[in-house]
């Protein structure tokens, strides 16, 4: 019972498996919509939120039974999820939140429609695990990250075709169809939440270069850079590959601009030596050899010996290695013509301090 009549609600308490790490008192929120573009015409009919607590899962769905309920149907649903300390949701920040303000507005509901700190798992989901992923549908994130296939009564382009067919007087079963999709979908964001705060923690047993490259990007993006410079130093620890050569290559990056100018060049020495094949370390040792060490002798050094092993690459390195043959060879020029002065200099001295001989005056 809402301040605006009764809002259309069903719970369940689920048994759920302890989930590790635990997310907290956090409402896993899914809708269920009249058309997927969005706007001042598309309604919200249902919407699932999902409550872990000691004793399972605490699941309650709200369901419109017809478009001039929409303020006790809206008002259940804020209420429900103000409640909780954070709101989770699979692009709800693209798409369910802002209907869902919308919706509020359009409904002449006080206010705004307020809820905690939101994070929106796609954007986890394609921040950690896009290299492993063709898709990032909820479907799909189920099978290739979860583990288990669906059996989904409803495909997601018929859910707002249910509605409408339950509005006209349509079959009930239809419509029973769709509100079950939506339970099976707020229930596999609670178990891809926990999947997800282990993979952020790092403490995956199974992952590789390409996982720890990523989690460390995501991790330096957001602002935590500790646990980002863990994530990268994992991933060049695997020492082959392009994404340890990426992470290594990134570790560098970040040592120069702190001014650690050696320890950036023994990174580089050590990943030229594993990853041999990737031109992108010899370019990056080559270019910090002449601009930051001013030792152009060894950049191109570095530069002929990548020609040699990547004889595929050498034209790309070509100019680089004329431009530092040029720059050695003027090096070397100037320097003979230095000792040249110094040798006039010294002689002209010796002649001015040379002792006048008796009987020459």
């Amino acid at each position: 019972m809402t301040a605006y009549g009764i809002a259309a609600v069903r719970q369940e308490v689920l048994a759920l498996p302890p989930l590790d790490p635990y997310p907290g008192t956090v409402a896993y929120l899914d809708t269920e919509t009249t058309g997927l573009t969005g706007g001042a015409g598309t309604y919200v009919f249902a919407a699932a939120i999902a409550t872990p607590l000691e004793c399972g899962l605490r699941v309650a769905q709200f369901f419109l039974p017809e478009p001039g309920m929409e303020s006790p149907f809206l008002q259940a649903l804020h209420d429900e999820v103000v409640a909780a300390d954070g709101v989770a949701t699979f692009n709800g920040g693209s798409f369910d939140l802002p209907v869902l303000r919308t919706r509020w507005v359009m409904a002449r509901m006080p206010g705004e429609f307020t809820h905690a700190a939101h994070v929106d798992l796609l954007t986890l989901v394609r921040a950690l695990y896009r290299h492993r992923l063709e898709t990032c549908t909820l479907r799909y994130v189920e099978q290739r990250v979860l583990g288990y296939e669906r059996d989904d009564p409803l495909p997601s382009a018929l859910v707002p075709d249910a509605y409408f067919d339950y509005l006209r007087g349509g079959s009930q079963d239809f419509l029973e169809a769709a509100l079950e999709h939506n339970r099976l979908d707020v229930i596999s964001l609670v178990h891809l939440h926990s999947r997800l705060l282990r993979r952020l923690q790092g403490a995956d047993v199974d992952m590789d270069a390409d996982d720890w490259l990523a989690l460390g990007r995501h991790r330096w993006r957001r602002g935590a850079r500790a646990d980002g410079w863990r994530a990268l130093r994992n991933a060049t620890a695997f020492a082959t590959g392009e994404a340890a050569a990426t992470a290594g290559l990134l570790l560098t990056r970040r040592l120069i601009r702190k001014g650690s100018i050696t320890s950036a060049d023994r990174l580089l020495d050590w990943l030229e030596s594993s990853s041999r094949d990737d031109i992108r370390v010899s370019v990056a040792r080559a270019r910090l050899l002449e601009w930051r060490r001013r030792d152009p002798e060894r950049a191109l050094s570095v530069v002929e010996d990548a020609q040699r092993r990547m004889p595929e690459a050498a034209p790309e390195l070509e100019l680089r290695r004329a431009r530092l043959v040029r720059k050695v060879s003027s090096r070397r020029g100037d320097g003979l013509r230095r000792n040249r002065d110094r040798r006039q200099r010294d002689v002209g001295q010796i002649q001015l301090e040379a002792p006048i001989l008796e009987g020459t005056a």
